[in-house]
């Protein structure tokens, strides 16, 4: 089994949450996190509006595997970045990076400069999105509707009409609950971001 396996793993995962997303499927009710991470937190009710965001952090012209510097990449054991074009939903291929820990897991990171983080919050398809909130930005939760054992994605609203998406994707090491998953989404997501305020 090649490194390569975990990143057709991990760019599927990204791609079937966001197709589902689309798809004419019963609206999703978002299920409950623990709120236990420092780097997300959860609004109050069903809120579906994101904060205003504390200034513009544009993702054109970033390189995707920067954003997560070395020490960054040891807090979260990953030892590898993979830069690729990946598609999130139908937006079109965007610049992303595979952060890797071999074949036992992956944080996915893409780069989306052609659709908002509001897109997510539209409360179709088989995406449950929940609102949080990373390193100070609004953000968006996503989780497949009815499972709990696939992956996370925390998708931040760092520029009008751009997030940048984090997935965590466990590859061969199972047996994370779903909150576990999401938070360490979160958890990446936090430091991209506090690294894409140091390259603005």
């Amino acid at each position: 089994m090649s490194k390569s396996f975990l990143k057709v793993i991990a760019a599927a995962s990204v791609l079937m949450a966001a197709t589902a997303c689309t798809g004419s499927g019963e609206q999703g009710k978002p299920s409950p996190t623990s709120g236990g991470s420092s780097s997300t937190s959860g609004t109050s009710g069903s809120a579906k509006e994101l904060p205003k965001r504390p200034a513009e952090l544009t993702l054109n012209g970033v390189d995707a595997c920067k954003l997560l510097t070395a020490a960054q990449m040891a807090s979260v054991k990953v030892t590898e970045a993979v830069p690729e074009q990946i598609e999130v939903n139908d937006f079109g291929k965007a610049p992303g990076c595979f952060y890797e820990n071999g074949l036992k897991y992956a944080y996915t990171v893409v780069l989306v400069t052609t659709k908002g983080v509001p897109f997510w919050l539209s409360g179709s398809g088989n995406v449950d999105a929940k609102v949080v909130t990373v390193a100070g930005y609004g953000a968006a939760q996503l989780n497949f509707t009815g499972t709990n054992s696939v992956d996370c994605s925390v998708t931040v609203d760092v520029a009008e009409g751009q997030q940048l998406h984090m997935s965590y994707d466990p590859g061969t090491e199972k047996g994370d609950s779903q909150d576990q998953m999401c938070d360490k989404a979160g958890k990446a997501a936090e430091l991209a971001v506090e690294t894409l305020k140091t390259l603005k």
